[in-house]
C-alpha cells in the first residue's frame, strides 16, 4: 500500500503569527458576555496590532479594535450602571448590596458617572452597615432572651440554692448556708456541706464558751470529721458538772441522770421510746424478752461508737444462736423506787422484774402505781436506762 505523502507545516514568520493571534482574538469577541472583558480582550488585540505597524492591515484593525472597544465601554457600563441602579430598588439582604457595590465599582473602573457610582456605593455601604447592626440587635436579643429563660429555669432548679449556699458558706454565713443546702434538698455535696456548717458553727461556739449549742452543732455535724469524737467529749464533760434529777444529753436524745457512783453515772430516758410487747412469746424474763434483744441489736445503733464505747456492760444475751453484749437495759423495781422521786411522770412503762401474778411483767402505771401485765400487751411504753462511763 502507497503512503500518504508528508505534507511539511507551513513555516510562519513572526509578524504573521503574531497577525494570525490578534485576528483570532478580535473575531473572538462575539463570544464574550460581561462588557468589561470584552473590552479588555478588544484592547488587548489592539496592543498586538500596533506592534505590527503596517503589516498587512493592521492599523485599520487597530483602529477598528479601539473603536469597537470605546462602542463597548459605553454601552456595557450604562448598561451594568442601570441595571446595578434597578437592583438597588429591590435590595433586601446583605448579598443584594454587595453584588450591587461590585457591579458600581465596575462602572466606576471605566470613568462612567464615577460620583453617581461614587455615592451609591456609599449608600449600599450604609445599608449594610444598618443590616448588620440590625442583625446584631437580633442576635443579643435572642441570647439575652434565651440567657433570661436559662437563668428563670435555673432559679427554679435545686442547682440555685446549692450556688448560694456555697456562697454564703465561704463568706462564713453559716446559718444562711444551711438553709439554702436545705432548700435546695442536698443535691450533690449539699448534704456533705450542710455538715460542714454545722461543724464550723460549733467550732466558733466551743472558742466562745458556748458549749451546749457546740453539742448542739456537732451532733447535727453527725460524722463530719471529727463531729462525733467532740460531741462525746462535750457529753461526758456535762454529764460529769451535772447532779441527780439533772437532764442531760446523751446519743440522739435527753436523759434523766438518776446517779452517780464513782465514775459511772445511770441514765434513764427523759421521755418513753415506743409503746411495744415485753416479749412477743409471752416470756416475763428480761434476758429472754424479745425487748431486751432490740434493745441491743437495733436500737443500741443510734450511739456513735464512741458513746457505745463508754456504755458499761451489764451481761451477755445469746438470741438465735448469737451473743450480744448488754448494754441497754430498763430499771427493775428496786431502782424506781430508788430513784422514783426524780423521775418525771409518763406515760406507764415497763420494769424488768415479773409481776406478782404468775406470767406478768411488773410496770409504772399511768398513775404512778407499780402493777403486773401480760408480756404481750403493746401499750405500755419503754423507758430504756443504761450506765456510763464518766471519767
Amino acid at each position: 500500500m502507497q503512503a500518504k505523502p508528508f505534507k511539511k507545516k507551513e513555516k510562519l514568520s513572526k509578524e504573521e503569527n503574531l497577525y494570525r493571534s490578534a485576528v483570532s482574538l478580535m473575531e473572538a469577541v462575539d463570544c464574550i458576555i460581561r462588557f468589561d472583558k470584552l473590552v479588555f480582550s478588544l484592547n488587548d488585540a489592539a496592543k498586538k496590532f500596533e506592534k505590527l505597524g503596517d503589516y498587512k492591515d493592521s492599523r485599520e484593525r487597530k483602529e477598528q479594535c479601539l473603536n469597537n472597544a470605546k462602542e463597548a465601554t459605553d454601552r456595557g457600563a450604562a448598561e451594568v450602571f442601570k441595571a446595578a441602579i434597578k437592583k438597588f430598588d429591590n435590595a433586601k439582604n446583605k448579598s443584594d448590596f454587595a453584588d450591587i457595590i461590585e457591579d458600581l465599582k465596575l462602572v466606576r473602573k471605566f470613568n462612567y458617572r464615577k460620583e453617581e457610582c461614587s455615592k451609591n456605593i456609599q449608600e449600599c455601604q450604609r445599608r449594610i452597615r444598618k443590616i448588620e447592626t440590625i442583625a446584631t440587635c437580633k442576635r443579643w436579643v435572642i441570647m439575652f432572651c434565651i440567657l433570661t429563660a436559662f437563668a428563670i429555669a435555673f432559679i427554679n432548679t435545686p442547682f440555685f440554692p446549692l450556688l448560694k449556699g456555697m456562697y454564703y458558706q465561704s463568706k462564713g454565713k453559716l446559718n444562711t448556708a444551711i438553709n439554702y443546702y436545705i432548700e435546695s434538698g442536698g443535691i450533690l455535696h449539699g448534704k456533705s456541706k450542710i455538715k460542714e456548717c454545722y461543724y464550723g458553727l460549733a467550732e466558733k461556739s466551743m472558742k466562745k464558751g458556748a458549749y451546749k449549742k457546740a453539742l448542739k452543732y456537732y451532733k447535727s455535724a453527725q460524722n463530719k470529721f471529727d463531729a462525733e469524737k467532740k460531741a462525746f467529749n462535750l457529753e461526758k464533760k456535762f454529764i460529769i458538772e451535772s447532779y441527780p434529777g439533772d437532764i442531760v444529753k446523751y446519743g440522739d436524745t435527753k436523759w434523766i441522770l438518776l446517779d452517780k457512783i464513782d465514775s459511772r453515772a445511770l441514765l434513764l430516758r427523759k421521755d418513753i421510746l415506743r409503746k411495744i410487747k415485753f416479749d412477743k412469746k409471752g416470756s416475763n424474763i428480761w434476758h429472754n424478752s424479745s425487748l431486751c434483744r432490740w434493745l441491743n441489736t437495733d436500737y443500741i445503733k443510734v450511739f456513735s461508737s464512741d458513746e457505745k464505747s463508754a456504755i458499761v456492760e451489764q451481761g451477755q444475751l445469746i438470741t438465735d444462736g448469737k451473743k450480744y453484749t448488754e448494754l441497754i437495759s430498763i430499771l427493775d423495781k428496786i431502782q424506781y423506787e430508788q430513784y422514783k422521786n426524780i423521775i418525771t411522770s409518763s406515760d406507764a412503762y415497763w420494769l424488768k422484774d415479773c409481776g406478782t401474778n404468775e406470767g406478768n411483767v411488773c410496770y409504772v402505771t399511768d398513775n404512778v402505781q407499780l402493777d403486773g401485765i401480760s408480756p404481750v400487751k403493746d401499750n405500755i411504753a419503754v423507758r430504756c436506762s443504761f450506765w456510763v462511763k464518766c471519767n
